[in-house]
């Protein structure tokens, strides 16, 4: 790799230490509450110490609010899934996190076995997630699994009611598709309460959303919130088409963006989600990171050759089958891959005790077997697929020792990794960015490599251009992507100054991507 360069510093806007303030001003005089299907801290037994130990799950939204909760104080309501949190918890299934400096309250709500199955697995990931995505042929749908995540919805809503007592104000922010009806069975039995949702996945058009027979209950559910947001004005398009066609009351505002039903507005809004840019910047500077990155470069890139990374959960809207499928075409066009172009994937198993992403794991596999006997030879392997979840660090300097990473999901969201590779992108000229269409951050990043992950030989040839880019055009893209990239706390920010305007009686104004595509 070159040396380190300041070449393309991101955008710099809301600091983790704004938020306070800003939340603090948007919703003055309320107790903060954040609803979660997962929680942030979990206990479990840990075999090497002998004992209960504590850990923060994975994942970005997690890893930027914990610190604003411990900021600001309030709840976070989620089940708790650790095998030992029972254990740890005091009156009310209540604990005070974080265990070194405790600064605001976890309250676990319980799940037994088939809560688990029904609910989770059942409701949320084999049909709303399948749904969502774009297949409607791997959804599976039972009556049980409905009635499940209603209960469920409905006992994380009275955990919130009990937590803010009566009388008392607050504002209540939902997370994701685990908890569209909750919403509404809060706003129910306290209508003086501002609630906000994030929905953390696609939504589909009104063509794969009427598939579900309870739509006008998810709708409805949703509609309850002050103001619900999307990563994409597109998914926020789709919300209102599906509230417009499918529930009789409603009025849909195509100027203000907003939803009326039953005499309450619900404000609809796009907020591209991101991740905390200076931490993974950080990790890839780190003093140590050098050495570790020549020592990846050593063991996985021929050479003097070239090295690409993936790193997705093993899920069929990410791509992953089809992702090799492109590299077995660019090894067959491009001869002078062979033994100069090595490709990492790190897959991290997922979902396991649904038979889909059972199959799916075998089937990625046998791929990436077969792709190794076709192309590898004199020691040299194509394909290496590591199965595991590995630390930001460790991610970190896979990311800078990369000249490429491929992003190939066939829906997504907002896809974070792409974005994670960018923060990371500190040397001059920096990697390529290649990536899907259909990933939500293909919308917002401007300086990505854009393949179809649908068709493996316009992707190979994409990959190629990729790897043979030359360096000023690299150096071009890295500063666009850089310009573009904004952090998990802009995000936070923009919400919370959107909500506030709602919770203060005025409407919310537009967000940047909204107004971004309304210029388009």
């Amino acid at each position: 790799m070159s040396a380190v360069s300041t070449l393309g510093e991101p955008y710099r806007g809301v600091a983790p230490g704004d938020l306070d303030d800003i939340l603090r001003r948007s919703l003055p005089d309320r107790r903060f509450l954040v609803v979660s299907n997962r929680e942030p801290y979990e206990h479990y037994w840990d075999e090497a110490a002998d004992g209960i130990g504590v850990r923060r799950p994975a994942g970005g939204l997690v890893a930027a609010l914990d610190p604003l909760m411990q900021a600001v104080g309030g709840v976070w309501v989620a089940w708790g899934s650790g095998d030992r949190d029972r254990e740890e918890v005091g009156e009310g299934d209540r604990l005070r996190v974080p265990p070194e400096e405790p600064g605001y309250t976890l309250r676990r709500l319980w799940l037994n076995q088939q809560d688990v199955n029904q609910y989770y697995f059942g409701y949320a990931n084999q049909f709303l997630w399948p749904l969502c995505h774009l297949r409607p042929a791997l959804t599976r749908m039972r009556l049980r699994y409905w009635t499940t995540y209603v209960d469920v919805n409905r006992r994380f809503a009275d955990a919130v009611l009990e937590e803010i007592g009566d009388g008392q104000g607050a504002a209540i922010w939902f997370q994701d598709y685990h908890l569209a009806l909750a919403p509404e069975f809060v706003r129910s039995r306290r209508p003086d309460l501002t609630l906000a949702h994030f929905w953390h996945i696609p939504f589909p058009p009104l063509e794969i959303f009427r598939v579900a027979s309870n739509a006008p209950q998810l709708l409805g559910g949703l509609l309850a919130n002050d103001i619900v947001g999307f990563h994409l004005p597109l998914f926020a398009d789709n919300f209102m088409r599906c509230s417009e066609s499918l529930l009789d009351d409603a009025h849909v505002d195509w100027e203000h963006r907003s939803v009326e039903i039953g005499g309450h507005t619900c404000y609809v809004r796009a907020f591209p989600i991101s991740i905390d840019v200076e931490q993974f910047r950080n990790a890839a500077l780190d003093p140590a990171a050098d050495s570790r990155i020549a020592r990846l470069r050593q063991r996985y890139a021929p050479q003097d050759g070239l090295l690409g990374v993936g790193v997705d959960r093993i899920d069929y809207s990410k791509g992953l089958v089809e992702k090799i499928a492109a590299l077995d075409m660019l090894f067959d066009r491009f001869p002078d891959m062979r033994g100069r172009f090595t490709f990492v994937q790190i897959a991290v198993p997922s979902r396991t005790a649904i038979d889909t992403y059972d199959w799916l794991n075998e089937k990625l596999e046998r791929a990436v077997w077969s792709i190794n006997d076709k192309w590898g030879e004199g020691g040299w392997q194509p394909v290496h697929l590591l199965k595991d979840s590995l630390s930001q660090d460790r991610l970190a300097h896979f990311y800078r020792a990369a000249d490429v990473c491929y992003v190939n999901s066939l829906q997504d969201g907002m896809n974070l990794v792409a974005k994670e590779f960018l923060a990371c992108q500190v040397d001059d000229p920096g990697g390529v960015l290649v990536l899907s269409k259909f990933a939500g951050a293909a919308e917002e990043l401007d300086g990505a490599y854009e393949v179809n992950p649908y068709d493996p030989e316009a992707a190979a040839l994409g990959l190629h251009e990729a790897l043979t880019m030359p360096a000023d055009e690299r150096r071009d893209r890295m500063r666009r992507l850089h310009g573009s990239l904004r952090s998990i706390y802009d995000w936070m920010g923009e919400i919370f100054e959107g909500w506030g305007a709602v919770a203060g009686g005025a409407p919310a104004p537009l967000s940047d991507a909204d107004r971004w595509s309304r210029t388009r």
